[in-house]
């Protein structure tokens, strides 16, 4: 690895040739930082995101730390949401009530039992379970505007002034 003048990093990769090589080859995951997002607020609440469809996912995430949010965890599955939930790292979750095609009110009703605020992000506009009415929607898609507002509800401002840190 070698750093760069422009802040980037220069990576060298190898190529594997056979499958024995494959095994024992360190994973390398890349995660895309946005340049422009502003950098967040270190007291700003912390948000679990189990969203199954990674563009959605990284868009809300995205979405989350230009509004000043902390995200403490992205969850594509249910196995990985568990993983998330005993961390006990969040303030809040956004929730798609359908992973893995699936309806989970399971995941919504432990939610509820351990106090946890938490919102559906879905793009079905109903709700099976009468017991989940009162739970906040953000119905897909929505605006950068309404993800804001419905934190605020939930969790309060992106950052403990309500502003999103400032670089010096």
């Amino acid at each position: 690895m070698e750093p760069r003048l422009d802040g980037c990093v220069s990576i060298k990769l190898r190529t594997i040739e056979r499958a024995d090589q494959a095994a024992r080859a360190p994973r390398v995951e890349f995660r895309m930082i946005n340049p422009r997002s502003p950098p967040i607020a270190s007291g700003a609440p912390r948000i679990l995101v189990i969203e199954d469809e990674p563009l959605i996912a990284q868009m809300i995430e995205e979405m989350l730390q230009e509004a000043g949010y902390r995200v403490s965890g992205v969850a594509h599955t249910m196995a990985m949401a568990r993983q998330e939930f005993v961390k006990l790292n969040f303030d809040a979750v956004l929730f798609d009530l359908h992973i893995g095609g699936q309806y989970r009110p399971e995941t919504a009703d432990f939610l509820l039992d351990k106090g946890v605020p938490f919102a559906f992000v879905t793009g079905y506009d109903y709700l099976v379970e009468p017991r989940h009415q009162t739970v906040p929607v953000l119905e897909k898609p929505f605006t950068p505007e309404q993800l804001r507002a419905l934190l605020k509800n939930l969790v309060g401002s992106g950052s403990p002034t309500g502003e999103i840190a400032q670089t010096a």
